[in-house]
């Protein structure tokens, strides 16, 4: 083939390709220069958010109710009752954060900010129940055109605030039980202040959770503790009719028989009674003891830089994007629009 000779058409011949590019450096730096333009303008006027986070991992506490019920379990089982729905129950943090009950807290808690002189709610921090904006103007005047169902106002507020606060508030559970919690928002000490109280909330719901199952323990022990007190007197009294009505020196067979059986009740209820016993003593304690459900490993600090944009990054991106963009581009107008490629390189 012929210096001047080319490749078939169905062919790319990449120092042509090259040759072609080269030519065209004013369309690359075009391009370039409208995305990072693009990206700088988004970096100035995206709302900036700063960034705390909160780690803690639960602690087990092997002489709690559950590792005592299994003495009782058994006992109960032997006389017929179901207990098993009483167990102690573990507590999964990452359904605790991701609740609505928690996340409505967080929104309805005032908070000192910088935005205002007084705490507020972060419904009134966001702007959300701000009749005088334009964006709150345009949806008052779209609803009364349309037909819909009243609502209370205030809850409309709070669905909004939730859904707000679903991008802003995060949380991952680590291989080895570690929970890390990321809140993100406009002020760093806003962030670090709702971080700290999403560990708080956890710690004190858990706390009250367990509390109350111990406090259903111990009242379940008692009650059949008093059962079993009234069933061994019970039991007593009528070994002592018997004992009365029948001297051990008048024993015949049938006499020893019902004498043997009145004994035996009366071994089982005490061996039942003293067990209730020391489980009602120890869910008494139980119930007064302040145990560590969770500790906190890092407590949230504020952030020092913006978390979100990252705007070195962006704008990074930005540079090879335009730039790959354009090359992308030039290479499906030097494949597909038949530009003499001969004459391009002949004019350099």
């Amino acid at each position: 083939m012929s210096q001047n000779t080319y490749p078939p058409n169905d062919e790319i011949n990449l120092i042509q390709l090259f040759s072609y590019l080269k030519t065209r450096k004013k369309f690359v730096l075009l391009v370039m220069s409208a995305i990072t333009l693009a990206a700088i303008i988004y970096c100035i006027f995206a709302t900036p958010y700063y960034g705390s986070y909160v780690s803690i991992y639960p602690t087990v506490d092997e002489n709690a109710v559950g590792s005592n019920f299994g003495d009782i379990q058994g006992i109960a089982s032997a006389i017929g009752l179901n207990i098993d729905g009483m167990e102690k129950v573990t507590f999964y943090i990452p359904d605790i954060v991701e609740s609505r009950m928690l996340r409505k807290a967080v929104i309805l808690k005032k908070w000192d900010t910088d935005k205002y002189d007084q705490p507020v709610n972060l419904i009134t921090y966001w702007g959300i129940d701000d009749t005088t904006k334009l964006t709150r103007r345009l949806k008052k005047i779209i609803g009364k055109l349309l037909p819909h169902r009243k609502a209370d106002p205030q809850k409309k507020y709070i669905e909004e605030a939730l859904n707000e606060l679903t991008d802003l508030l995060f949380v991952k559970e680590e291989d080895s039980g570690l929970t890390v919690i990321k809140v993100l928002i406009e002020e760093p000490q806003l962030a670090s202040d709702i971080g700290n109280f999403v560990a708080q909330y956890i710690k004190d719901y858990i706390r009250m959770q367990q509390g109350a199952r111990s406090r259903k323990y111990r009242i379940f022990v008692e009650d059949r503790l008093n059962d079993s007190k009234n069933e061994l007197a019970a039991a007593e009294d009528k070994l002592t009719d018997f004992r009365k009505k029948h001297p051990l020196a008048l024993d015949t067979p049938d006499l020893q028989l019902r004498r043997g059986r009145l004994l035996r009740d009366v071994e089982v209820n005490q061996e039942v009674y003293i067990t209730l016993r020391q489980q009602f003593e120890l869910a008494s304690i139980e119930e007064l003891k302040e145990t560590a459900v969770i500790n906190i490993l890092d407590e949230a600090e504020p952030s020092v830089e913006i978390t979100k944009p990252k705007r070195l990054l962006i704008i990074t991106v930005s540079i090879l994007g335009g730039f790959v963009l354009s090359l992308i581009l030039l290479s499906f107008s030097f494949t597909f629009s038949g530009e003499n490629v001969k004459s391009s390189v002949n004019e350099q």
